[in-house]
């Protein structure tokens, strides 16, 4: 009994120590758990931190990518203006699609000058003596004939200076004095109308800086004059031709078709812009401190409805009341762009002959006599190619860029479809505003925003004038004459 007792208690130590012991293990099991878990927790943290990092990388990389692509399309550009190809002459026997080289082609029929219609001189000319041995020589009735067609000599343009005398009279019915008007003559001017209009020309139709134009009246006409009084003499010429360009404005809003452009312009220094708004007789220029939508807004205001605005894709004259026609130059442009790239995918291949088969069938539609039933038709299939088009899950990133251009500019693109003289580009706007451009690349913009608004007036009449295929001369003296009395055209 003592034995097994002792056995008992033995064995029951034994589990005592065995327990503890088991407990010491369970409390380092659980400590080392738990701190697993904690690590465990900052280990996911720090790999959820990863991950957006490693998404923020890809995202940068594409942009990357994508300017890298940019930059690429600039360089051969301007690889493309710099570096030309060396041409190849052609024979004229060989056919091909190539195109054809410059110049004369053989075969084609050569034009000279024509002789002027009216001779103001004839002179004989002979010699007295042989040049070679100083022979005496008779004289012939055998000529030959030589016409030249020249300007007088600037040394004998001379100006004419007029002193008016104006008699002061009486009028015993109204018991007045009255004065005589001299006629085209600029009231309280030391200028007369012809130096103003050779000004005009000179300054707006040569672009001739205005330093170089007092240079030029001092060596042609022997008059002095300084490039401030040139100034003061075209502020002057605005003033007499504001009616003139309220009426170019007028005439614009009244148009069922008009066009409208903007670009970069500087007034003393600070950025600006210069807005075209015009028709096929006229233009409009306007030089404003912002590219806002408020500008056209405010120029086009009044128009109606049912006009049409031929424009570029500008997102400023998408709000207003007109029908619009977006310009298809740009996007095809854009994507020939994308497509002379070395890197070019083929999904932007395939779009970009898309795109030139649709113009081509519009193109053709527009040369064609007015069908309103039958443009309506061709209307609603060209409209469900393009749907097509901005619907195709592209996957490139040229094809989505272009794939974009088209989405924002939608069914604009077939305005010229459904309404009468409504061409598919926006290239006449651009071809006027050049003029502009021109003169901002020689004198860098404007001065001062009355500098600015001189030039827009000014330019604007001149512009028209010639887009009227009017006589410039005449028709700058009776626009600056009526503006100085108050007639009207």
């Amino acid at each position: 009994m003592h034995a097994a007792h002792m056995t008992i208690d033995d064995e029951l130590l034994r589990l005592r120590d065995e327990a503890r012991n088991l407990r010491k293990k369970t409390g380092r099991v659980c400590l080392s758990l738990d701190m697993y878990r904690k690590k465990t927790e900052r280990l996911e943290k720090e790999i959820e931190k990863l991950r957006r990092e490693n998404s923020n990388l890809k995202k940068h990389e594409q942009e990357l990518t994508e300017e890298l692509e940019k930059v690429k399309h600039q360089r051969d550009t301007y690889k493309g203006m710099v570096f030309k190809p060396k041409r190849r002459s052609i024979p004229s026997n060989h056919k091909s699609d190539v195109k054809k080289s410059r110049g004369g082609q053989n075969g084609h029929k050569g034009y000279g000058r024509k002789l002027p219609p009216k001779i103001d001189q004839h002179k004989r000319i002979f010699c007295t003596h042989c040049p070679a041995c100083n022979t005496p020589l008779q004289r012939s009735d055998n000529t030959d004939s030589h016409t030249v067609e020249d300007i007088p000599a600037p040394e004998t343009i001379k100006p004419v200076v007029t002193e008016y005398r104006i008699e002061r009279q009486w009028c015993p019915k109204c018991r007045k004095e009255v004065r005589g008007v001299p006629p085209e003559v600029i009231p309280h001017s030391r200028f007369g109308l012809n130096l103003v209009t050779q000004l005009m020309i000179w300054k707006y139709g040569c672009r001739i800086p205005l330093n170089l134009i007092a240079g030029l009246f001092s060596s042609t006409y022997g008059i002095t004059v300084s490039e401030g009084a040139l100034i003061g003499i075209l502020h002057k010429t605005r003033k007499w031709l504001g009616p003139y360009y309220d009426r170019i404005l007028t005439n614009i809003r009244a148009a069922p078709v008009k066009h409208a452009d903007e670009t970069g312009w500087t007034i003393a220094g600070v950025k600006g812009w210069l807005w075209a708004f015009l028709t096929r007789n006229e233009v409009y220029y306007t030089i404003e401190e912002t590219r806002g939508k408020g500008v056209p807004q405010k120029i086009l205001g009044g128009s109606k409805e049912t006009d049409v605005l031929v424009r570029d894709g500008y997102a400023g004259y998408e709000k207003l009341p007109m029908k619009q026609q977006s310009c298809w130059a740009h996007p095809l442009r854009n994507s020939h762009e994308e497509v002379i790239n070395p890197e070019v995918s083929p999904e932007m291949k395939i779009l970009h002959g898309k795109l030139k088969i649709i113009y081509g069938v519009l193109q053709g539609e527009i040369n064609r006599p007015f069908d309103i039933d039958r443009r309506k038709s061709i209307y609603k299939d060209i409209l469900g190619k393009l749907t097509g088009i901005i619907d195709t899950p592209y996957q490139a990133a040229d094809s989505l860029r272009i794939q974009t251009r088209i989405k924002n500019q939608g069914e604009t693109l077939l305005t010229a479809l459904l309404v009468p003289n409504v061409p598919l580009t926006n290239n006449l706007a651009e071809q006027k505003i050049r003029p502009m451009v021109i003169t901002r690349k020689i004198s860098g913009g404007s001065r001062s925003d009355e500098g600015a608004m001189t030039h827009a007036v000014n330019m604007s009449v001149f512009q028209t004038i010639k887009m009227r295929n009017q006589s410039i001369i005449p028709t700058l003296r009776k626009s600056i004459l009526n503006g100085i009395s108050g007639r009207t055209e």
